[in-house]
């Protein structure tokens, strides 16, 4: 409810006011001089004030001079009630920062057109703050990920170039080899981080176009997670799917969703041990979304692995990467859980991540029709 700061020493007057005010639903506050309507206004942070010019003590004009050198009152709207209609006072008003300016006596819809005026104004004022505060923010997060960005193509830029050193030097064939093939790890390395950079701009730009198609998940996921078997057995790892065979027939973004899927089975075998397990299931949530033709569909993958309190809300983050964790020395862009996490809210569901008694695990829920 928008509240109105009434200050008028005129008891007869400020009453009026005031239950005028109130039966068209403002909040009304008060003060029966200038010096308690200051106190109250940096109080209370009205959203707009009505004052008389003529008190004694403080007049309007003081009321006025004081708020405006005040950060929190400062752009508080500001209307002047007043008996004397002289082009000086209306100039001393405006010159002190007055937003409006009404003559006594005056009609109900004077002050209510001047109110109706100065809170649209304002409401506009404020919205036109909170776009250049987060277009701030923005150009903050925009230049920290680009310094970030910059360091982390640096660093196989560099191995690349001390490769290229010692191959020209390398004094047996033994060596050779090692220097190509850091070489092409590193090369690799900085195809997929400009890869995943140039996937994270088309998803928070939108420009991703989606690739919508029906699909059988019981076929499906069986056939992303393949390659993930071959990695799991050479690791001595177990992957066991779960896909049962009642699933309703999906129509996804399946390009979208299965670059999801194969970060977050990426991720499981980063971070499970020799021997450790990994489970995928996938199954019909048990209740039913919004619309009648649309099911929701839970994705779970889950890994024998141990994830710090303290690195959970960050597990999203671009270029995070839990510290000592890495169990195969994989390495990565430090982008795969930001893509998973931009992907899911292109899919219009939500993504969840626990870890306790020695699993961590990765809950996926989607919409599909």
């Amino acid at each position: 409810m928008t509240t109105i700061l009434v200050i008028e020493d005129e008891v007869s007057l400020r009453e009026e006011i005031s239950e005028l005010l109130e039966l068209e639903g403002f909040q009304i506050t008060s003060a029966e001089n200038g010096l308690a309507g200051l106190q109250m206004a940096k109080e209370l942070l009205p959203d707009l004030i009505v004052c008389d010019v003529m008190m004694p003590e403080l007049d309007g004009h003081g009321v006025l001079s004081q708020l405006r050198q005040e950060p929190a009152t400062a752009l508080i709207p500001f209307i002047f009630l007043t008996a004397r209609n002289t082009v000086e006072d209306f100039r001393q008003g405006m010159k002190l920062g007055a937003d409006d300016y009404i003559v006594k006596p005056f009609k109900r819809t004077d002050l209510l057109d001047a109110i109706a005026t100065r809170l649209t104004k304002q409401n506009l004022i404020v919205q036109l703050q909170q776009k250049i505060a987060t277009l701030n923010q923005s150009n903050l997060e925009k230049d920290d990920f680009l310094n970030t960005a910059s360091h982390e193509l640096r660093n196989p830029a560099t191995n690349i170039l001390m490769a290229i050193q010692m191959l020209k030097k390398a004094p047996t064939k033994e060596r050779l080899q090692r220097y190509l093939e850091v070489l092409q790890a590193e090369s690799n390395r900085e195809l997929e981080l400009i890869d995943d950079l140039l996937d994270l701009q088309r998803l928070e730009t939108d420009s991703h176009p989606a690739n919508v198609e029906t699909i059988k998940l019981q076929d499906w996921v069986p056939a992303v997670a393949e390659p993930f078997q071959v990695r799991t057995q050479a690791r001595q790892q177990t992957l066991q799917i779960n896909v049962p065979p009642y699933l309703p027939t999906v129509t996804v973004d399946s390009a979208n969703l299965k670059r999801m899927l194969a970060e977050l089975l990426n991720n499981a075998c980063k971070y499970t041990a020799p021997s450790g397990k990994i489970a995928l299931e996938v199954y019909r949530a048990p209740q039913a979304s919004a619309t009648l033709n649309s099911s929701l569909i839970m994705l779970v993958i889950s890994n024998e692995a141990d994830i710090p309190d303290i690195a959970l809300p960050r597990l999203f983050d671009k270029f995070y990467r839990v510290p000592n964790a890495d169990r195969w020395q994989q390495g990565g862009s430090g982008l795969g859980l930001t893509l998973v996490k931009k992907i899911v809210e292109r899919l219009d569901g939500n993504i969840e991540v626990t870890s306790e008694a020695g699993w961590a695990q990765f809950t996926v829920q989607f919409p599909t029709s």
